[in-house]
């Protein structure tokens, strides 16, 4: 469990969602060709990354959203984690020299075969959800909304946790992405 202020766990949320994005419009220079390159059979192209990116961004919004919606606002500016919360953050977020915490995706979250650009723009809205997310979020009780585990519906995380874990997810898959980029011809 970890301790933070609110309006500064939400003020950098912010700052590394913007970054994401910032980073990821690069992508939209590439060529279709580009962007569908697998540096290996079994690896994903920049196109299949982003469209992983959105299906679990895509259930989580929305499921955020509407809580987030509906939830009084909260005056107190202190939010403390979950140990579950702490752990899933410290898989996902990749480590300070850029490698990550091996985790194989669902089938269910593999994108297969998706346009690239159509992917990067429609996660660039995604960003902006997130932002507008965020934003709302910055006066609610991020530890008492909860939000299911999108391939683990009976088990729920704080907002709080989501949100870092969401973002984190985001900075794992861009390195991914960069990492493709270094490979394409």
């Amino acid at each position: 469990m970890a301790i933070f202020s609110r309006s500064a766990l939400v003020t950098e949320l912010l700052d590394r969602t913007e970054l994401i994005k910032t980073s990821s419009q690069l992508f939209l220079r590439l060529s279709d060709e580009q962007l569908q390159y697998k540096p290996a059979p079994e690896q994903w192209s920049i196109a299949e990354i982003y469209g992983h990116l959105n299906i679990a961004h895509d259930w989580y919004i929305r499921c955020i959203l509407s809580r987030v919606t509906l939830a009084p606002d909260w005056n107190s500016d202190e939010y403390i984690s979950s140990w579950l919360g702490e752990w899933m953050y410290d898989k996902i977020m990749p480590r300070p020299d850029g490698s990550v915490f091996k985790i194989k995706a669902l089938k269910a979250h593999y994108a297969g075969a998706v346009d690239g650009r159509e992917e990067l723009e429609s996660f660039l809205r995604k960003c902006d959800a997130m932002d507008d997310i965020l934003r709302h979020a910055s006066g609610k009780n991020l530890r008492r909304i909860k939000i299911p585990v999108h391939f683990l519906g009976v088990l729920k995380v704080r907002l709080g946790d989501t949100l870092r874990i969401l973002v984190a997810h985001g900075e794992r898959h861009l390195l991914q992405a960069q990492r493709v980029l270094v490979t394409v011809a």
